[in-house]
């Protein structure tokens, strides 16, 4: 039990949240151990429950009309999914699967809505991460419009370093603790692994990424001086 109350303590949704107030969530909650390609839920399903990540990664994606995937995210250890759906009736905006060996923390909805209304500061940042959230999409949603390819791509890096990265060396370096495929890259941005694998090159010509292992490593301020002059 208090290895779960550590866990729980250093993510993001229940960060600085004290041992009383935890206790209600740790009855509701049930580990699931999920082999890689395993569906969490379907784009369009009745939403049912609420998920911790644990172990692995996550891959959120939606379909177009056309039946192409777009990734939006990659869950980690720590993330609370889906962002919608609380306090009201729904379905699934988007694809949840493991597309490795992981382990969630699994919730159904109606308990975590009930352990919620109980306690107003935790509601009350769930309303702050969902409001983050849509200034996350709504950025995207600009890029989308405004940027070229080879800016997005650097914008995107940029993004992974904070959501994904941990600082190495003399912290001029971050290391991406999740592995991306050039094709995954493409996805979230809505662009060509082509143009993907080009601007990478490039990165790497310059020194700004590295490739190790399959593991990215990027300098962030590279980006941030290459990002100058598209500006």
């Amino acid at each position: 039990m208090d290895s779960v109350i550590g866990f729980l303590k250093n993510t993001m949704f229940f960060k600085d949240v004290s041992d009383r107030d935890l206790a209600p969530f740790l009855p509701i909650m049930n580990r699931r151990k999920l082999a890689d390609r395993t569906l969490l839920f379907l784009q369009g399903d009745p939403i049912t429950h609420v998920f911790i990540a644990t172990a692995g990664k996550i891959k959120i994606s939606r379909n177009d009309q056309a039946g192409k995937e777009q990734v939006l995210h990659f869950k980690q250890r720590g993330d609370l999914f889906p962002h919608v759906g609380f306090f009201r009736q729904g379905h699934y905006p988007a694809n949840a699967q493991a597309i490795e060996e992981s382990e969630v923390y699994s919730m159904a909805i109606k308990d975590f809505e009930q352990v919620l209304m109980a306690n107003p500061s935790l509601s009350i940042k769930l309303f702050r991460m969902l409001g983050d959230q849509i200034v996350s999409l709504q950025q995207r949603l600009e890029e989308l419009a405004l940027r070229s390819a080879n800016e997005r791509i650097l914008l995107l890096l940029l993004r992974l370093c904070e959501t994904h990265g941990t600082a190495i060396g003399n912290g001029d370096w971050v290391k991406l603790n999740t592995r991306f495929k050039n094709a995954d890259l493409a996805n979230m941005i809505g662009t060509s692994r082509e143009s993907v694998n080009r601007m990478i090159s490039q990165l790497r010509k310059d020194d700004a990424v590295q490739l190790k292992d399959g593991e990215y490593l990027i300098r962030p301020e590279m980006l941030k001086d290459e990002m100058l002059n598209y500006n």
